[in-house]
């Protein structure tokens, strides 16, 4: 498909929060209505199935049919002791990539208004008097709004504030591996290692899991970071492998990540361009959740753009996804794991213990209210966080 010389909304990525935006648009959209003409940029020419989310199902959102397993227990463990919730009402569920791009994909076929271009490479956006011109690799677009979902730059990573979140994920074929169907492992702590290592379980039938080994750290070219990135199944995972599953585990597909668990300065343009998803800050900084929080900000992107068709007023603004007290014990808590990484195991074991399973999914959700916020609070050994925002105290107080 060639580009049009112009559409109403140019939306540059169809990752997670591109997609999200058009399913939103979609359901949100009033019936039998006339919708925005929409294209969504991607560079990729084929999709991989390399990737899963994870969250808790516990707010509406497009995707709802697409999800793949759903496990109302979790669990945390650390140093020989572990901490297990439930809450089966608000399980803990996985939304496979390809699943997810299927239901959207199915949403923009149904729509005249929209497309999806491939093998598209932005080059440039500039402003126009009435809309932003996009050049690419097939051409020129001027779009009246664009949202720019492409990996922020590194200028836009506050760096020296937070980690990277590494990680590399096998989907293991293990007859009969024994792991509990009903329990999602979210944390168990992997002693021996520098700085904060935990393995990632989800069993997925009696014959399969995904098992992910995780590393916070504040370099991301580190040894141990590029070890996790590359191609090959790292040793300490392989290691893992062999020590809990035995010798007969098959690798079936891989996944891996770095993620910017940081603060994230959008990079803007005029108030025709929005940054969303990572470029946009919409992953939360502390925990590398995403899903949640993208779906918060895809729908309210979505009424935003309802409301600008009907009024032909063009312009978009941030969204709003956390309240600044979050925010800032986000900042706390990742500055706290700077200084003290290898004590951090034992504040994530601390945090789940002395909190309910509500107030936990509620808190890594993007929806926790002041009490659960208090509760978080008081399970924190207090020494180390008021050191963490001691800085933050005496800066905000310059101002």
């Amino acid at each position: 498909m060639s580009l049009p010389k112009e559409t109403d909304i140019a939306i540059l990525g169809a990752g997670l929060a591109g997609l999200s935006i058009a399913s939103w648009l979609d359901e949100l959209a009033p019936a039998n209505a006339a919708l925005p003409r929409l294209h969504l940029l991607e560079a990729r020419e084929e999709d991989t199935h390399d990737r899963t989310w994870c969250f808790w199902d516990q707010a509406p959102h497009p995707f709802g049919d697409a999800i793949s397993h759903r496990w109302p227990n979790w669990q945390v463990s650390h140093a020989g002791q572990q901490v297990e919730y439930s809450d089966p009402d608000h399980p803990y569920a996985m939304l496979p990539a390809d699943a997810m791009r299927r239901s959207a994909y199915n949403r923009i076929a149904i729509r005249d208004e929209f497309s999806l271009v491939r093998g598209v490479k932005v080059n440039a956006i500039a402003p126009q008097s009435e809309s932003l011109r996009i050049t690419t690799s097939q051409g020129q677009l001027n779009a009246k709004v664009v949202i720019d979902t492409r990996p922020p730059p590194m200028n836009a990573l506050a760096e020296s504030q937070g980690v990277w979140q590494v990680f590399h994920g096998v989907e293991v074929h293990q007859p009969h591996h024994g792991h509990d169907l009903s329990k999602a492992c979210l944390m168990d702590f992997q002693a021996g290692h520098s700085g904060i290592h935990f393995v990632y379980l989800l069993p997925l039938d009696e014959h399969h899991l995904l098992v992910e080994w995780t590393c916070f750290a504040a370099d991301r070219h580190s040894e141990v970071c590029q070890t996790l990135l590359a191609a090959e199944l790292p040793w300490m995972l392989a290691s893992w492998l062999d020590d809990h599953l035995g010798k007969g585990w098959v690798v079936q597909r891989s996944e891996t990540g770095c993620l910017p668990m940081m603060p994230v300065t959008p990079p803007s343009l005029n108030s025709r361009y929005l940054s969303a998803g990572i470029r946009g800050g919409w992953m939360r900084p502390a925990t590398g959740y995403m899903f949640a929080s993208c779906q918060l900000g895809a729908a309210d992107v979505a009424r935003q753009l309802l409301k600008a068709h009907t009024h032909n007023r063009w312009h978009l603004a941030p969204p709003r996804l956390r309240s600044p007290a979050l925010g800032w014990m986000d900042k706390v808590f990742l500055q706290a794991i700077r200084q003290h990484p290898d004590a951090a195991s034992g504040w994530f074991l601390r945090l789940f213990a002395n909190t309910t399973a509500a107030q936990q999914r509620r808190f890594l959700g993007d929806q926790p209210s002041a009490g659960d916020l208090l509760a978080i609070m008081q399970a924190l050994p207090p020494g180390p966080f008021m050191r963490a925002a001691l800085p933050r105290f005496s800066t905000s107080g310059g101002h």
